[in-house]
């Protein structure tokens, strides 16, 4: 069971604008892409189309492309996102993200699809191009003999449900630190991505992914966390991207 399965279409009816439905996949797509580059625009990035995809490049580096993933079961008023975030330096295959937005219209769900993106993974993308960074989180690995440094750059810790108190940002990293290092390659910038969530009758899904391959110890690190939440109300949700860049020193 997954992310997607929680909003599955319920027995209530909700109105939906009868040309969101008849609205061809592609042109769906196209009016995401609207949504996308007038928001980043507004945030002070210089956006560009791609000449042959349905692609941004942002600050003439990062190409975000993105899909609405179709799924008949989910409810009407839900967008299924996944976005691939690449740069021809760091990662030439792409940071794959998963979101979900929320509306009675599709510029409605984009916005909201896209609020999510930009708080769990976007601005922690845009981070990662920096050497800037919190010293309190930066931790060594040693490769053939020589000491190289790494500068975490934590994401927003998003959380869903109801918390008595939100939990710091540094959790899944202060969970996870000790396992980390084995997991590093020997690219410049590598990531993680975490979610997890448990519903009051105990049930717990979740995933990590390490440069978007399945970490299994992580899982069960995450998921044995889980297990000691005191639930308030029916459902508790984490979720956070983590990338982690060498340090510029290391690399002379």
């Amino acid at each position: 069971m997954g992310l997607l399965d929680f909003f599955k279409k319920k027995t209530t009816n909700i109105h939906q604008p009868e040309q969101q439905t008849n609205t061809p996949p592609l042109n769906k797509n196209w009016r995401v892409l609207n949504v996308f580059e007038a928001r980043l625009s507004e945030m002070g990035y210089s956006v560009k189309r791609h000449t042959q995809y349905l692609t941004l490049i942002v600050d003439d580096e990062l190409e975000i492309s993105f899909m609405i993933v179709e799924n008949p079961g989910n409810h009407p008023s839900l967008m299924h996102l996944t976005v691939s975030a690449s740069h021809p330096k760091y990662f030439q295959k792409g940071v794959i993200e998963n979101v979900v937005g929320t509306g009675y219209s599709l510029e409605n769900q984009a916005n909201s699809a896209l609020n999510n993106y930009i708080n769990s993974t976007f601005l922690t993308i845009i981070e990662s191009f920096s050497d800037r960074h919190n010293p309190n989180l930066d931790f060594t690995t040693t490769v053939n003999g020589k000491v190289v440094l790494w500068h975490p750059k934590l994401g927003s810790l998003c959380t869903q449900g109801q918390w008595n108190e939100n939990p710091p940002d540094e959790l899944f990293f202060d969970l996870l630190k000790d396992k980390i290092p084995d997991q590093l390659t020997s690219n410049k910038i590598n990531w993680l991505k975490i979610y997890i969530s448990k519903r009051a009758n105990g049930e717990i899904i979740g995933e990590c992914l390490f440069n978007n391959d399945p970490w299994e110890a992580a899982s069960n690190e995450i998921f044995n966390y889980a297990k000691t939440w005191e639930m308030r109300g029916e459902f508790h949700g984490l979720k956070q991207f983590i990338m982690f860049r060498r340090c510029d020193a290391s690399d002379i």
